[in-house]
């Protein structure tokens, strides 16, 4: 560890820093000790610091996908701002080599915007590079695990940066190992990526193909500003002044159930007064993708729902939202509500998508 970077990590770190206005959620209490890391070295030593002090370690992103405690976080939180991005050309493919701190929707628009073709169903997503690989961010037909490479990560218990290929990661459905068997050993620092230059566009997702209708031949720059019109639309794009864009985005994975499951539940539907279609899409191993949005309106929590200072989204029953000065605690309260419906309604345990800082007894 070089002198230099124990220094950078020490001259940025602060105690007792509100974590809140670093959310979309804009809710939870302080963190112990913080710091922002812009180089890997000083993200090494940061980590290596929190050791000695036994201390348990957060690193935080865009802050677009996690519910922080009302106490905070008791330890050291680590900001990621690594930034930086690197193109290179080979036979009619763009690697793209970038920092784990970049804004991920404004590398979507420059590639977008250079007519490489790869990310643009994955317009409007808040948060960082460094967080697309964990949950395989994914929507609209497309996905990280389509065109990642490999990444550079911080190997925590051996203090070492290491290079994972794409099969390294173990990708699923909105899944990884870095939220499985390894969720807390590695940090990931930077990302590659490898997309087709004026390449065709992704439009496979039904509702998307709906909205864009019958053009003929659909530019990157069309899909990704309709996927920017369908995310608004349900207030999944950030929004200062849509209080329903208060939120984590998705707060839960749209469950996948066996076909013999799929037959159960549709036999089920026919005994609800309300009973209608069953929304449903083909998913890896033969397997079949539900709409969690429509099994929680289905069990009686609608768009509006209101739970205390939070709720559900007036656009999206997938958003629970801090309406005005929601805590963390109804949050969780409120999460724990709809799952219980869920499974009550459906037998369907759902999923929640954010990371929940803090909450460790």
């Amino acid at each position: 560890m070089s002198l230099s970077a124990q220094q950078e990590f020490e001259q940025s770190l602060k105690t007792n820093i509100p974590l809140a206005p670093f959310t979309t959620l804009g809710i939870g209490g302080p963190a112990k000790y913080f710091a922002e890391i812009k180089s890997a070295d000083a993200l090494a030593a940061g980590v290596e610091w929190a050791r000695d002090q036994n201390l348990p370690l957060f690193v935080l992103g865009g802050g677009s996908n996690i519910v922080v405690a009302d106490r905070g976080f008791r330890g050291l939180v680590l900001k990621m701002s690594i930034d930086g991005v690197e193109t290179r050309f080979e036979d009619g493919y763009v690697s793209i080599d970038a920092g784990a701190g970049e804004d991920w929707d404004n590398l979507v628009a420059l590639t977008v915007a250079n007519n490489w073709a790869g990310f643009e169903c994955l317009s409007g997503i808040p948060g960082r590079v460094g967080a697309t690989p964990i949950q395989n961010v994914g929507a609209y037909g497309q996905d990280i695990s389509e065109s990642l490479v490999l990444l550079e990560a911080l190997d925590v218990p051996r203090g070492q940066l290491v290079q994972l290929t794409a099969n390294d990661c173990d990708f699923g459905y909105r899944s990884s190992r870095f939220k499985t068997r390894d969720q807390h050993r590695f940090v990931i620092t930077r990302v590659k990526y490898r997309l087709t230059v004026d390449g065709a566009s992704a439009v496979r997702y039904p509702e998307l193909i709906r909205h864009l209708g019958n053009l003929q031949r659909v530019t990157l720059q069309q899909v990704r500003e309709a996927v920017l019109d369908i995310r608004r639309r349900k207030a999944m794009v950030i929004d200062p002044t849509d209080l329903d864009s208060r939120s984590v985005g998705s707060f839960f994975v749209n469950p996948t159930v066996t076909t013999e499951q799929f037959e159960e539940i549709k036999q089920n539907l026919a005994s609800l007064a309300s009973g209608t279609d069953l929304p449903a899409f083909p998913a890896p191993d033969g397997r079949i993708k539900l709409s969690a949005a429509w099994l929680i309106e289905k069990s009686g929590i609608n768009r509006g729902y209101v739970y205390g200072n939070v709720g559900t989204s007036t656009k999206h029953a997938l958003a629970i939202i801090n309406r005005v000065g929601g805590t963390a605690s109804e949050i969780s309260e409120l999460k724990e509500m709809i799952q219980q419906r869920v499974f009550e309604t459906f037998g369907i345990a759902l999923r929640p998508e954010p990371v929940f800082v803090g909450f460790e007894k």
